[in-house]
């Protein structure tokens, strides 16, 4: 069944952009997974070209990778490459905050309130995944680059625009099912930084920022080194069962060959 893409005011480029992560968070388009731009366009009943378009810009993003006959694929998340990223972030997060303090306007803080109503209503602990991750995600992704944009610098801008939405993505995948009261805290955390933008203390902003930070990367790293120590068991189980096989078989003796 094609997902169907709603018509709006974005263009066709973006909806294809947004209709592939769409696929992603809903587990339609899995880690190591390889597609093309043939089969996407069809998936979504949509263009080659605005697809293709979606492709470059998610592979600069570091969500796909595209090399050549293999098509494209989705990258695989381990321990050091989401280590990298969220230390990334929370670099380029702090780097910002000087003058983000001092150039942030009133209208940076109407629309952070905004997302911070828009996150409230996505709750990563809710039932409905499919429809509430691509949400979730997308606010998520304006709320932080928000801030950073606040600062005024388009060089940081594109820096934190190539990391920011892997980022989001890797945590909302790895948070999935987790407890109302872990999700207030994270809720908690968002208001306090708007807090602290709006009342230019950047002192307590820097702070909140790498706090909000290290719990997002201290959970996700959790659940990566628990999927990592399960696939490790069962491929032990794997070898140990076939070891059993092995011995369980009787050895074939050959008979000795008579003299003519």
């Amino acid at each position: 069944m094609p997902v169907k893409v709603a018509p709006n005011a974005e263009t066709v480029s973006d909806q294809a952009y947004t209709a592939i992560v769409d696929l992603i968070l809903s587990h339609q388009l899995r880690p190591g997974e390889r597609t093309s731009v043939i089969q996407l366009a069809e998936r979504l009943a949509m263009g080659r070209t605005p697809v293709k378009e979606a492709i470059t810009r998610l592979q600069a993003e570091g969500l796909l990778s595209v090399a050549g006959r293999s098509g494209t694929t989705v990258n695989s998340i381990d321990e050091d490459t989401a280590r990298q990223i969220f230390a990334l972030r929370r670099n380029l997060e702090t780097f910002a905050v000087s003058d983000a303090v001092k150039n942030a306007k009133a209208e940076d803080i109407k629309l952070l309130r905004n997302l911070l109503s828009e996150l409230s209503k996505s709750s990563v602990s809710s039932r409905n995944f499919a429809e509430d991750a691509l949400r979730f995600v997308s606010a998520n992704v304006k709320f932080h680059a928000l801030i950073v944009g606040s600062a005024g610098n388009p060089t940081l801008d594109r820096l934190y625009g190539q990391i920011q939405l892997q980022a989001q993505i890797v945590t909302y995948l790895f948070h999935r099912g987790v407890n109302p009261d872990s999700f207030k805290h994270r809720q908690d955390e968002h208001v306090a930084i708007v807090d602290a933008l709006e009342e230019r203390d950047a002192a307590r902003l820097k702070k909140l920022l790498a706090s909000h930070a290290e719990t997002t990367e201290r959970s996700v790293l959790e659940a990566l080194s628990n999927i990592a120590s399960t696939s490790t068991k069962r491929l032990q189980r794997i070898g140990v069962a076939q070891n059993d096989n092995v011995s369980k078989k009787k050895p074939v003796t050959k008979k000795a060959r008579q003299p003519k």
